[in-house]
């Protein structure tokens, strides 16, 4: 019962966060001075309660929760949230998102590598923190544009509306923040209610994290896919979705291992699986929209077949 009640906790939390999240983003990207789509890259793609999952598991000494939360995550992400992405928004595939299919593609490689000796050692993690610190650098530089000349009148234009709406925008950050920090608390609590509902079933810690928590923990993107569709904010969605994974395969990943070395096991087909799923969104992103919906029904089925083998094991 205190399993099931954390989890409504937890849906409550990330329902409001990510409603708060999508209504403010674009306010938020333009106060910076960034696009929406690298608000949704690097903020809604940051996962801090995926990256608190990993530093508790792996300072409690459980490296399959810590290694399989954060490989399962971008696994369901890059198939169930991204096929319902294309089956509602086909048209998102040829927004300027699709280029970050490649460098989620290259961090889930990076992390597939790192899990082939069967031990992620401090090193490896460092270098998978760097390789992300480094992601955010390009998507910064890449996404922050200064206003034309035409945009600066406009906004001076704005600005000569009334102090009301100059107020909304400069507490738009603020708003996103809250959105960030209400969906972070909503996950941890996810990932506490799906530990105790779970703890009693006899399934390896790999199996565990990588499905049943990766679930859990995945609750917010879920939420976030819904409030950005909403407000017709496909792109938003799969940013978000994108720097999730980058972030997972390097962020969480790394820094977990730098708490404490992963010895892991049975996650490399999952790991690679992560890898290779981004370039679906390069495969799809000329066909008609028939066929991309098709696509998305078909990642939706391959989740099924995923969580089917996994419990298999």
């Amino acid at each position: 019962m205190i399993g099931l009640g954390l989890l409504v906790a937890a849906g409550v939390l990330l329902g409001a966060g990510s409603e708060l999240f999508a209504e403010h983003a674009g306010a938020a990207a333009r106060r910076f001075g960034l696009t929406t789509l690298a608000v949704g890259l690097l903020l809604a793609g940051a996962e801090p309660e995926e990256l608190v999952t990993g530093i508790v598991a792996s300072a409690r000494h459980l490296p399959g929760v810590a290694a399989g939360d954060a490989i399962g995550s971008n696994v369901t992400m890059l198939t169930v949230v991204l096929g319902l992405i294309l089956v509602a928004r086909p048209g998102t595939l040829r927004r300027p998102a699709v280029p970050y299919a490649l460098a989620a593609a290259g961090a889930g490689a990076a992390a597939a590598g790192a899990l082939l000796g069967g031990e992620l050692t401090r090193p490896a993690g460092a270098g998978l923190v760097a390789a992300y610190l480094l992601a955010v650098l390009a998507i910064w530089r890449r996404e922050r544009r200064p206003p034309a000349i035409g945009e600066v009148a406009e906004l001076e234009e704005e600005e000569d509306d009334g102090e009301e709406r100059t107020r909304a925008g400069s507490l738009a950050p603020l708003a996103v923040a809250a959105g960030l920090v209400a969906m972070a608390a909503g996950g941890f609590l996810a990932v506490s209610g799906a530990d105790r509902l779970v703890h009693s079933l006899g399934l390896s810690e790999s199996v565990v994290g990588s499905t049943l928590v990766a679930l859990a923990t995945t609750a917010e993107l879920f939420a976030l896919v819904w409030a950005a569709f909403r407000r017709d904010l496909g792109e938003l969605a799969l940013a978000g979705l994108l720097g999730s994974v980058l972030y997972n395969a390097t962020a969480t990943l790394g820094v977990a291992t730098l708490v404490h070395p992963l010895a892991t096991s049975g996650l490399d087909g999952a790991a690679w699986l992560a890898a290779g799923l981004p370039l679906v969104l390069l495969g799809l992103r000329r066909l008609p929209d028939m066929a991309v919906r098709g696509a998305g029904m078909l990642l939706v089925l391959a989740y099924g077949v995923y969580l089917g083998l996994s419990f298999a094991r």
